[in-house]
């Protein structure tokens, strides 16, 4: 089983549905969680950027922003990562040109975690493995 950590912007694109390819996607790679064959990880820092977003650039209400932190914190076994180096953070940040908080996000990763993003900035952080959602599923494809 492969530890998948879910970046906030394949939330994003799960609940907004907001660009049709990334939806399918971010749709796959949860149902690949919820049937066990990805074991799911985020972090408070994914929920953080999550809740900023729907509130503050879609406005959506409370309401419906606590419904989808909810169903993030409702998949099934996710874990919830909550240590943050900000050393290697800040090294990152010194080495990279990506934003901070994916630096932040990064130093969160263990080595056995692919981070599924569609953020194509995070890739430029060497000591981390990304992948789109799309290759997290195609590469399910293969091992079946």
């Amino acid at each position: 089983m492969k530890n998948i950590f879910i970046d906030s912007n394949v939330w994003l694109r799960l609940f907004l549905a907001d660009q049709k390819d990334h939806f399918h996607q971010a749709v796959g790679l949860i149902e690949s969680c919820q049937s066990g064959l990805l074991r799911p990880y985020t972090s408070s820092i994914v929920f953080l950027e999550v809740h900023y977003v729907l509130r503050s650039f879609y406005k959506l209400n409370q309401i419906k922003t606590r419904t989808y932190l909810e169903q993030m914190r409702s998949t099934r076994d996710i874990t919830v990562i909550e240590t943050t180096d900000i050393d290697l953070s800040l090294s990152y940040y010194r080495k990279y040109s990506v934003k901070f908080s994916d630096c932040l996000i990064a130093s969160q990763l263990r080595k056995d975690i692919i981070l599924a993003t569609f953020d194509r900035e995070m890739g430029e952080i060497k000591e981390i493995t990304t992948n789109t959602p799309g290759d997290v599923l195609s590469s399910l494809k293969k091992l079946n």
